[in-house]
């Protein structure tokens, strides 16, 4: 039996929490804008609302083109040609274009000139993103969240996030960690989805188990379901067969009618060869939802260990049917033999949809032939395996003899004990049956 694992739920940002639209200017900003600033972002303003972003770029460009060269962060900029607030608004007009690259060098001009500037952070964080750059945008989010003066834990969360999608799942989770502690009120079930994945990714599994168990009791519906399925999956991972085991009947006796419970029961208790458990699980399983070829095989299996032979026939005549095997054909066999029914058996080997030349399966057909006192016809089988020379020639030289003996061809059947004592396998009881021959025909 396969016991599925659980899928990987990929990294969404639903959300961003900064705004495209130019926002209006603080009172400390607009204290901090020099005049000529000031004018230019009030002129580009109905461009903006018009959606003109193109118009609105090139009235910033020409404003700083008339500074002159960008000049060294900290350095006098009396007329905010290069102002911070100015890159700001340049990678907005941007980033509502979908030009990423431009809109993250303009972003990059504001934080150099304010490193405290927030919205350029979340916002280049955005743009590196857009450009699938999700490191940088770990990084960028991290530092919007910490030149904030009020914390927003999604920015945190954002940065952990894109920390996970860019595979560095050690950033990720000391993002995660920094929000554990810093907001443990304010998580959201989502983002503990997120750190799961981080500590799986990471190989970090028994870390992950407390918020995998959380997540499995705060979730309904759906998400109920995959989230115990996970869990029950770690534990098998982990050799934790106890707690999987006590899982999987909690779970089976609390939905008795959901398929994947009786499935995964099934799978535990056969890994812990208790094969009677193993096959009720298996059995109520059949009665939610159609089995596949590989698992009527495994009922049929079960059903012949635990001395079902009924059960495992009607299994195994199912599968034979669906798919000719001679594993599954010789499994029949000898289910119909715990039956009693050599008639039956010897019928299926005969039906078989392919010649019987595999030496297993003739030395079968001579069994039964034989168990049905047809001990001309099983001589001649048995001879037919031993003169391939195969790894059964001696029992088939030894089985002839006794066919023989049964037909009182006693020079045939000493003939047949003879070649078959060639063979140490064979050789004991076929030196007993000479010897028993002999002394028969004094």
């Amino acid at each position: 039996m396969v016991f599925l694992r659980p899928s990987t739920v990929a990294v969404v940002f639903i959300g961003w929490l900064v705004a495209l639209a130019v926002p209006g200017l603080p009172a400390q900003k607009a204290q901090d804008l020099p005049l000529p600033a000031r004018v230019v972002l009030t002129e580009i303003q109905p461009l903006i609302g018009k959606k003109d972003f193109g118009q609105a770029v090139e009235k910033l460009r020409a404003f700083q083109a008339r500074g002159g060269p960008p000049p060294e962060p900290g350095t006098p900029d009396p007329k905010g040609h290069h102002h911070p607030y100015i890159y700001y608004v340049l990678g907005n007009c941007y980033l509502s274009m979908e030009q990423f690259q431009p809109a993250a060098a303009a972003y990059r001009q504001a934080v150099a000139r304010d490193p405290r500037f927030t919205d350029a952070w979340l916002n280049l964080a955005r743009a590196s993103y857009e450009m699938k750059d999700y490191g940088e945008a770990g990084h960028c989010f991290k530092k919007g969240y910490d030149a904030a003066e009020e914390k927003n834990p999604e920015h945190l969360y954002l940065s952990a996030a894109a920390y996970l999608m860019a595979g560095d799942h050690a950033q990720s989770i000391a993002a995660f960690e920094q929000l554990l502690r810093a907001h443990p009120k304010e998580i959201k079930a989502q983002w503990k989805e997120h750190l799961v994945h981080a500590l799986l990714a990471a190989r970090q599994p028994r870390r992950a188990l407390p918020y995998i168990r959380e997540l499995a009791d705060v979730y309904t519906g759906d998400k109920k379901l995959e989230w115990q399925e996970i869990l029950l999956y770690q534990y098998l991972q982990l050799g934790l067969n106890a707690e999987a085991l006590a899982l999987a009947r909690t779970l089976a006796e609390q939905s008795p009618t959901t398929a994947r419970w009786w499935k995964a029961l099934a799978h535990i208790q056969l890994n812990a060869d208790r094969n009677e458990d193993a096959l009720a699980a298996l059995t109520i399983y059949s009665f939610l939802t159609p089995l596949s070829w590989e698992e009527r095989k495994l009922l049929a299996d079960l059903s012949l260990q635990v001395g079902i032979p009924a059960k495992a026939v009607a299994a195994y005549e199912g599968c034979l049917k669906e798919k000719p095997n001679r594993d599954i054909l010789q499994r029949l066999v000898m289910a119909y033999r715990q039956l009693g029914r050599s008639d039956m058996a010897l019928k299926h080997l005969e039906d078989f949809g392919h010649p019987l030349d595999h030496g297993e399966l003739l030395m079968l057909k001579g069994e039964l032939l034989y168990e049905l006192k047809q001990f001309d016809r099983a001589a001649d089988v048995f001879r037919r395996v031993a003169k391939n020379h195969g790894p059964h020639a001696g029992r088939a030289w030894l089985m002839a003899g006794y066919c023989a003996w049964h037909m009182q061809d006693l020079s045939t059947s000493k003939e047949d004990f003879t070649r078959a004592a060639q063979y140490p396998e064979e050789k004991k009881a076929a030196l007993a049956a000479l010897q028993h021959l002999t002394s028969v025909s004094r």
